[in-house]
């Protein structure tokens, strides 16, 4: 369960640098575009090394990039107003369910 863990750590701190930075493309505010770069810079990678105690880089970058992909959506959609249609929701169901696929898997090991 750890991996879950620190990939789903890893989600949220890029999901954090994604909005910041994507604020400053839209508002110009320097300190957006520097809490995108020290989470980028900073925190991102010994997460990732964090993460590789537990499993392959292959489990880390598709549990974090799926997390990530969900969490960006439902973002998108309320704090930027970014469309979301039917194909969006098809999308996130099949993320989650890839992610329990893997969580099972993991625990018949």
């Amino acid at each position: 369960m750890s991996i879950l863990l620190y990939t789903s750590l890893l989600a949220g701190f890029e999901t954090i640098s994604m909005t910041a930075l994507t604020k400053y493309h839209k508002e110009k505010n320097i300190l957006y575009l520097l809490l995108g770069v020290i989470i980028y810079g900073l925190i991102i990678p010994f997460l990732v090394i964090f993460s590789l105690n537990f499993e392959g880089i292959g489990t880390v970058n598709f549990l974090w990039n799926i997390i990530t992909t969900v969490s960006m959506i439902v973002i998108g959609y309320y704090i930027f107003g970014d469309r979301v249609n039917h194909l969006h929701f098809i999308s996130l169901l099949l993320g989650i369910s890839s992610i329990i696929v893997l969580m099972i898997a993991d625990r018949k090991r």
